[in-house]
């Protein structure tokens, strides 16, 4: 085994001197780092069941700011502290259970490595307590090597896994769900709504379309026929959910797990208003992210109202058109009626 790259390029590592510990490879190291490589470097880093401690001295060559040596094997705890002689950096070896150092401290790592052995059953034990007990930083990655012949699937939602199946073993990326929240009333949702929830998309892993109470508005449609106007108009998108809510942004942002709020900004007659909402919901504990449409940042749902009373829907998203106009129509119908 070598050091791939950073300023101990080549340096050779010693090897465990039987089958108890199976390190990583040099060719699944080389192709973990090609990954994790912007990731790295100023990094505080995590490496339970270190064993040959090999994927922690490859993090202190590329310049992590910290590494952290975990292992409950003697024979493993020594390898690692022999690997390292000569070495400089801050870093530490720990001979301790991987679970009582997660719940011993409450420093927050970028990387976690968690690499057991295969048949021991304690990989995503070690995954979910990492997550469970918040020892990952927020733009954080745990890297679980395991056999291929049990795949991961993560039973908990609020993680997202990137797979690199490499022959007989599998390593996934296992990070924290980014969700964000897009709030509005949506009397209606318009192409200019559309083009702001396609960026949220390109932001976050799963985007919240929450549709709120204004009470300075007087709405054209129901709070159930905004719901299905949006639903009908995003029935392409697979990460977004869609909800009704009477309460604040940030309760709502809070209840479904959110990052951030983002809010759709026309140009400067938004400015002041939006401004003054982020830094409220700042307060509560929740950024806003402000995302300007391109193509349609002179359509609002005022516009839009202003336009479908003259019959023009063409401002709605084209698949929201038809449900739009059968509203309408069955509102007129009703009105006759009466």
């Amino acid at each position: 085994m070598r050091v791939i790259s950073g300023k101990y390029r080549g340096r050779k590592l010693a090897s465990p001197a039987d089958d108890s510990v199976r390190p990583t490879t040099d060719r699944i190291k080389e192709t973990i780092f090609n990954i994790l490589q912007w990731q790295v470097e100023g990094a505080r880093v995590l490496d339970l069941f270190a064993g040959s401690g090999a994927l922690g001295i490859e993090c202190l060559s590329r310049g992590a700011e910290e590494v952290v040596f975990v292992d409950r094997n003697p024979a493993s705890v020594a390898l690692v502290r022999q690997n390292l002689k000569g070495m400089d950096g801050n870093f530490r070896v720990v001979a301790a259970d991987f679970m009582g150092v997660l719940r011993s401290g409450e420093s927050k790592f970028d990387l976690v490595f968690v690499d057991p052995p295969y048949k021991s059953g304690l990989g995503e034990l070690a995954v979910d307590a990492v997550f469970d007990l918040g020892r990952l930083a927020e733009d954080g990655t745990v890297v679980y090597e395991h056999s291929s012949e049990l795949a991961y699937s993560p039973k908990r939602e609020d993680v997202v896994t990137r797979t690199k199946v490499m022959g007989s073993v599998t390593v996934d990326f296992v990070r924290k769900k980014k969700v964000g929240l897009v709030t509005g009333t949506f009397d209606p949702i318009t192409k200019g709504h559309l083009e702001v929830i396609d960026e949220a998309l390109r932001l976050f892993d799963e985007v919240v379309v929450a549709v709120l109470v204004n009470p300075e508005k007087e709405c054209m449609f129901t709070p159930e026929e905004r719901l299905e106007l949006i639903n009908v108009a995003l029935s392409d998108k697979t990460r977004v959910k869609t909800l009704f809510s009477e309460d604040y942004a940030f309760d709502v942002a809070r209840s479904v797990g959110a990052d951030k709020l983002v809010r759709g900004v026309r140009g400067k007659e938004d400015e002041a208003y939006e401004n003054e909402m982020a830094r409220f919901n700042r307060e509560h504990g929740f950024d806003t992210v402000f995302v300007t449409p391109e193509r349609y940042a002179d359509v609002s749902s005022t516009r839009a109202r202003e336009q479908i009373a003259k019959g023009d829907f063409r401002l709605l998203p084209d698949r929201a058109i038809m449900v739009a106009e059968e509203l309408m129509k069955k509102r007129r119908e009703a009105q006759r009626r009466d």
